[in-house]
């Protein structure tokens, strides 16, 4: 079997199953009374090692064998979790990912040795511990309880009968398959389910013994039953068994000729020997106790007792015909070709109204509709909930929890909250920063919360929601808090602003002085935090994904840090202004509000412009100066125009010459050639094929 076109759908689901298996042990560790858990615990790890069989990766395949030993053992309340098998079992796991993503890049699946987590978990399966572990053979899963020895012929029910029959008649053959797994085949459902897909390709199994939940809990020697309805000759669907891996044998018998036996007179052994040969697959005529047959000409009807049921692997693969994977690549073309649509659609809009085209403008505003509504679909189907990135946080905080010797509780909130998949696939090292900033500087040792009065456990929070166009991600801690005397005389030690400097910033400024490059206040460099990377990482990732990140802190009382992104990095609403004869865009998610000033009222603090808006002191910021553009057409009016902008709880006053309107646009990226320019975060086209560049708004601030 070519494997190569399955390996990137393995790869995902194998992922996913991981993430699984890694959420379901924490809620185990947390509750080891909730045993209910491990029966989901048991599938995904029964389905990974059904995937890596399948695809012919027998080392993973081997050692989530021996872990779902473990899981039956813990299922069936005949071993108790303990610290000992939690830790096992998270390693192994691991070890499972590596060998996962280093098949995934083309690697051997050996990149681990598992001879050792093969012994520990053999050991745990015989009630050792992993101390006392050597390497054994993996027992046989306890649940696998053995079934009778499977007959030669199976019982048919009345309505087994008149479906063979009216198959036979109907000029399709119906096949009593016997299917023998080789003596050491360890993974036996995975080959049942391999046996019944390909009976599925040849044509639709209507009866299984034993029945199918049987054969995915491997409730089964080595044999068993089915029952097909084909076109294919008994040679093909032989070869088509045969075929698969470890199938030792495929008896095949034509179903009808065993019902006319069974229903022969008693005193005619010969007919009813189950070792009695297959007669010739041609139809018969149906005995005295089966019902009369529809006319040789009609087709075959679908069967009116239901399809025996397949395996869990085969139920998922019905039900991801709801769903279709997509290639993110295919997105983003998809994205830009909505995106020329918009440029399209704004350049007709100006023609129309530059050459007053009543009946193009009345269908360019029905056009506007629709391309507004298959804009919005393409975003929807860019969006991807916010928990793919959470859910693997709680595993990397339990286990720093454990090196840093602390007690928390990690609530995480609004995982649905959905986010454009670019910045989905950005954000999750900036959050990790995070988290492993609260858990290292921000949360006490159990003693010292005891000492203040307050909890042991502390408290760690994941948050996501929507703010209008944006999505707030916040995390938060009750720990100690941010001591903003203790930023000033760091910074002030690393020189990275002089003492005066220091002192007149106000606590709010100086606590965000954390964010500049190379700032720590950690006194020794651990492999946790330390090295003063953290905290300048998060903002300049952030920052290029168009977004902000902020800190609030209270002494003894905790941080929040708050990420604000775009919903998307594609087509946004932007303002156009001007400065002489050149246009620029300021997104509108940064806009504050738009004002008209004089020059009296243009104030001097400190060196530095500034208005007073509403009782706030707003720094101004002159763009032509900013960007450097020759003035060549001096303006008369008194009139000067400001665009008021934010970031967080910043303000500023960008001074321009003109204000155009507001314009959907669609963000074009610089290329390498540009790359770095501080003040301009990309280009778009307007309408009339202009090129107007739109403006970082945190970079001008």
């Amino acid at each position: 079997m070519d494997t190569n076109q399955y390996m990137e759908m393995f790869l995902e689901e194998s992922r996913e199953h991981l993430q699984s298996l890694n959420d379901g042990l924490l809620a185990l560790e947390n509750d080891p009374e909730e045993v209910s858990v491990v029966n989901d615990i048991f599938r995904n790890a029964h389905t990974i090692k059904g995937m890596s069989a399948t695809m012919g990766f027998t080392k993973i395949a081997e050692l989530t064998h021996d872990m779902e030993n473990v899981f039956d053992l813990l299922r069936t309340e005949k071993m108790k979790v303990n610290e000992d098998i939690m830790d096992t079992l998270f390693k192994t796991i691991d070890s499972l990912e590596q060998m996962i993503e280093s098949v995934g890049s083309g690697g051997p699946e050996d990149v681990v040795d598992i001879t050792g987590f093969a012994s520990k978990l053999s050991a745990l399966a015989s009630g050792k511990s992993v101390a006392e572990a050597e390497p054994a053979p993996a027992p046989a899963p306890a649940a696998a309880a053995p079934a009778p020895a499977a007959a030669s012929s199976i019982e048919y029910t009345d309505t087994d009968k008149d479906v063979i029959m009216e198959a036979a008649n109907g000029g399709m053959h119906a096949y009593h398959i016997k299917v023998t797994l080789a003596d050491n085949c360890v993974l036996k459902s995975a080959r049942s389910y391999m046996v019944m897909n390909a009976l599925d390709q040849l044509g639709e199994v209507v009866k299984s013994v034993p029945p199918a939940e049987d054969l995915e809990q491997e409730k089964f020697e080595h044999s068993f039953d089915v029952v097909t309805i084909t076109d294919s000759e008994m040679k093909a669907v032989e070869d088509a068994l045969l075929s698969i891996s470890e199938v030792e044998s495929a008896e095949v018998k034509d179903a009808a000729e065993e019902l006319k036996a069974a229903a022969a007179p008693a005193e005619a052994p010969a007919a009813t020997d189950p070792a009695a040969p297959a007669a010739s697959a041609a139809p018969a005529a149906p005995a005295a106790n089966v019902p009369a047959p529809a006319a040789p000409s009609a087709p075959v009807p679908k069967p009116s007792a239901p399809p025996a049921k397949k395996p869990a692997a085969d139920a998922k693969k019905l039900k991801s015909g709801q769903s279709v994977r997509v290639d993110i690549e295919k997105l983003d073309t998809l994205m830009n070709l909505m995106g020329e649509l918009v440029i399209n659609k704004v350049r007709l809009e100006q023609i129309g109204t530059t050459h007053r085209l009543t009946e193009l403008t009345e269908t360019l505003e029905q056009m506007d509709r629709v391309t507004t509504d298959l804009q919005t679909v393409v975003m929807k189907v860019r969006m991807v909930p916010v928990g793919q990135v959470f859910n693997r946080f709680p595993r990397m905080v339990r286990d720093l929890a454990k090196e840093l010797g602390k007690e928390l509780n990690l609530t995480i909130e609004g995982e649905e909250t959905e986010l454009d998949r670019t910045v989905i696939d950005e954000i999750g090292d900036p959050i990790m920063h995070l988290l492993r900033n609260s858990l290292d500087h921000g949360l006490e040792h159990p003693d010292d919360r005891e000492a203040k009065g307050k909890p042991r456990i502390g408290e760690v929070g994941l948050i996501a929601r929507h703010e209008g166009n944006n999505v707030v991600i916040m995390v938060t801690d009750d720990g100690k808090g941010i001591d903003a005397d203790v930023i000033r005389r760091k910074a002030v030690e690393k020189g990275m602003i002089s003492e005066d400097e220091a002192n007149s910033l106000d606590d709010a400024d100086a606590v965000r002085l954390i964010f500049l490059p190379g700032f720590s206040t950690a006194e020794v460099v651990t492999d946790v935090s330390g090295r003063g990377v953290g905290m300048d990482v998060v903002r300049s990732k952030i920052e290029t994904l168009g977004g902000h990140v902020d800190v609030e802190t209270k002494i003894d009382e905790g941080s929040v840090f708050k990420i604000k992104l775009p919903l998307t990095l594609a087509i946004i609403q932007a303002l156009l202004v001007k400065v002489q004869e050149e246009m620029y865009a300021i997104p509108l998610g940064s806009i504050d509000s738009t004002i008209n000033i004089t020059q009296e009222d243009i104030k001097t603090v400190r060196n530095r412009e500034v208005i007073v808006l509403r009782g706030q002191i707003i720094p101004i910021i002159r763009l032509g100066d900013i960007l450097n553009v020759p003035r060549v057409n001096e303006t008369d009016s008194d009139d000067i125009f400001v665009v008021v902008v934010h970031i967080g709880e910043r303000k500023a006053g960008i001074v321009v010459d003109n204000l155009i309107g507001q314009q959907e646009i669609v963000i074009k990226t610089l290329g390498k050639l540009l790359a770095g320019l501080k003040v301009i975060s990309g280009a778009t086209v307007l309408g009339d094929g202009r090129v107007a560049m739109i403006l970082d708004v945190s970079a001008l601030m």
